[in-house]
C-alpha cells in the first residue's frame, strides 16, 4: 500500500463521515404541505410553495432561539 492508496482510503472516510452527519430531508409523511396543511407537496419536499418552507424554516429557527434564551 502506497501514499496514494492511504490517501484515497483518507478521503473515502471523510466522504462518508460527512455524508452520515448531514441531516436528514424533511419529507411530508401524508402528502400534505406539513406548514399550511392544505395543499399537496412538491415531490420530494415537505412543502406546497417555497414560501410555505421559508416560514417553516424561520418559525423553528425563532423557536430555538427562544429555548435559549430562556435558559
Amino acid at each position: 500500500m502506497d501514499i496514494a492508496d492511504l490517501a484515497q482510503e483518507r478521503e473515502e472516510a471523510i466522504i462518508t463521515a460527512a455524508l452520515s452527519s448531514r441531516r436528514k430531508k424533511i419529507q411530508s409523511p401524508d402528502g400534505v404541505c406539513i406548514w399550511c396543511r392544505d395543499e399537496r407537496v412538491v415531490p420530494s419536499t415537505a412543502f406546497c410553495s417555497a414560501e410555505c418552507g421559508e416560514d417553516y424554516h424561520k418559525f423553528e429557527r425563532e423557536k430555538k432561539q427562544r429555548i435559549l434564551r430562556d435558559v
